[in-house]
């Protein structure tokens, strides 16, 4: 029984740490840091990758932390086959945190995608991947008179 108790107390803990943790990241409260939240390189570009990745991971924390909540009140009253009921609340925090962690980074990326879309294949950082004129981008490249072009062809042909 003491055992069931101790395990209630933990889970408690880590239920109050995840709903807390994901009530600070859906509300746009969690401040940009190294030690809590998505640490991939694309959150921390920028700010709005931040905001709007721990956003879509933050519900998601909140219900492992609603099942870290449901399995520690289970808990202190387990006895016999019920301590199944925390072991698989547990097991679905787990699921939870890691999905919401794999959408929060998944809509980090897209926010990177984006800001390259807009800024011609350059990152904000001013890296691009794709040469001096962006991916796509017109910008750098020399202009075509088709009329021209198609002088040339006929007068090949002709040859």
């Amino acid at each position: 029984m003491a055992i069931m108790v101790a395990v209630g107390i933990v889970m408690l803990i880590f239920a109050v740490y995840w709903l807390g943790f994901g009530g600070l990241a859906t509300a746009r409260r969690l401040p940009g840091n190294k030690y809590f939240g998505l640490r991939i390189p694309d959150v921390r570009k920028s700010k709005e990758a931040w905001d709007g990745s721990h956003v879509v991971a933050g519900p998601v924390w909140i219900l492992a932390g609603v099942s870290f909540l449901f399995g520690a009140l289970v808990a202190f009253r387990a006895s016999g086959w019920m301590w199944l009921i925390p072991v698989a609340t547990v097991l679905i925090a787990i699921v939870a945190i890691s999905v919401g962690s794999n959408l929060g980074a998944r809509a980090a990326h897209l926010y990177t995608l984006k800001d390259q879309e807009e800024n011609g294949g350059c990152s904000s950082e001013g890296g691009c991947s794709c040469g001096s004129g962006g991916c796509g981008s017109s910008a750098g490249a020399p202009q075509v008179d088709m009329d021209a072009l198609r002088n040339a062809v006929k007068n090949v042909e002709g040859v």
